[in-house]
């Protein structure tokens, strides 16, 4: 199936499915849908304990009024020996066609882009990469993620979390741009931003993954954004940044100097958060964060970045992934929760109008 089949039939699917929902003969009293775009299958068991942990989501999902989530492999280095991609996700989508779509490219796109230096892309790299790209959209991808530019290994993600860097203005990230452009997706960009040379500040430092000073990358990220506006870049983990750089002015300044600039929400940890954390110690929405998404209602989506789990999620910052979404989309005023939570994904990654109220009807 061609990748230019593949997106129409998947729309037509999503059409089906809203129709077929049912209308509830009573007011629903669970919490008000919300949609997660940025979600993991824990891999440290292995693949093959995907199956039970799909079904730990399901079980999470329903409990927190997650109607649907985009599932997508995470951002794997150059040197992982267990890489995987859609393949390995699209069982999750067969068994639950209303309540999980699928983005690629965390375990092809992204180390190939790794390993690649920029200087050795001809037009031979380039065409094999444009048919990896091509290659996810056909095999069901809605999106391409979880990819990165600048990626920290934080130790409480556990030992698996590394560390990788490549240009955010790399040829093959500009290329990918404009296929995702072309075609008309998101890419789901996970991407720690360093204005300007800085140590690496604590706890982090103390994790030998990391490099101990880091170059400024931001100027480079601003050139990935301009070279093409038609392409969509969704900025993964918005308000719960490890490096304090993620301010709301700088994402103020940054959506204003970039249309196709779009964030996803991550609650984040509460039990210490950092000053650039949308929430406080007590779980609050802070009001400058409230404000942002006010002022740009039309950019953000909500992304837990949860890593589901056969078992008990292995640590807090897990734990807290869903909750914590949930508490930061509740507190907003309810007509912008709407757009945060489902209006926005429908329209970035071109769903049918009314996909995700219908889930919550059908449920």
């Amino acid at each position: 199936m061609s990748a230019a089949v593949a997106r129409p039939a998947l729309v037509a699917l999503l059409r089906a499915l809203l129709a077929l929902a049912p209308v509830p003969a009573t007011a629903d009293e669970r919490p008000p849908p919300i949609v997660d775009t940025h979600a993991h299958l824990e891999n440290l068991g292995g693949i093959a304990r995907f199956p039970a942990a799909l079904e730990a989501a399901i079980a999470e999902m329903d409990r927190l009024g997650v109607r649907a989530s985009l599932l997508m492999p995470p951002p794997q280095a150059k040197d992982n020996r267990a890489f995987y991609d859609i393949d390995e996700l699209r069982f999750a989508v067969e068994r639950y066609p209303a309540r999980f779509l699928l983005v690629g490219g965390g375990g092809t796109l992204n180390p190939t882009i790794l390993r690649t230096p920029p200087d050795a892309v001809d037009e031979s790299t380039r065409r094999r990469f444009r048919e990896q790209a091509e290659r996810l959209l056909a095999q069901g991808a809605v999106g391409f993620g979880e990819i990165t530019a600048h990626h920290l290994s934080l130790p409480a993600m556990g030992p698996m979390h590394g560390y990788s860097v490549a240009p955010a203005d790399h040829p093959l990230l500009l290329a990918l741009a404009d296929i995702a452009a072309e075609r008309n997706v998101p890419i789901d960009l996970h991407f720690d931003a360093v204005p300007e040379p800085m140590p690496l500040p604590a706890p982090i430092a103390q994790n030998p993954s990391n490099p101990p000073t880091l170059d400024a990358n931001l100027a480079a990220f601003e050139r990935l954004l301009a070279h093409n506006r038609n392409a969509k870049i969704i900025w993964a983990h918005a308000g719960s940044d490890p490096l304090r750089t993620r301010t709301p002015a700088l994402c103020r300044e940054l959506l204003a100097r970039h249309p196709n600039l779009y964030m996803s929400l991550r609650g984040g940890g509460r039990t210490v958060p950092h000053p650039s954390f949308a929430l406080d110690e007590q779980g609050r929405l802070k009001p400058a964060w409230v404000k942002l998404i006010a002022d740009f209602p039309d950019r953000f989506v909500l992304g837990s970045d949860r890593f589901h789990t056969a078992d008990a999620p292995r640590t807090p910052v897990l734990a807290q992934a869903l909750p914590n979404l949930r508490r930061l989309v509740d507190q907003l005023p309810p007509p912008l929760a709407r757009r945060v939570a489902i209006d926005n994904v429908e329209r970035l990654y071109g769903l049918p109008q009314g996909w995700a109220a219908s889930i919550a009807r059908a449920q």
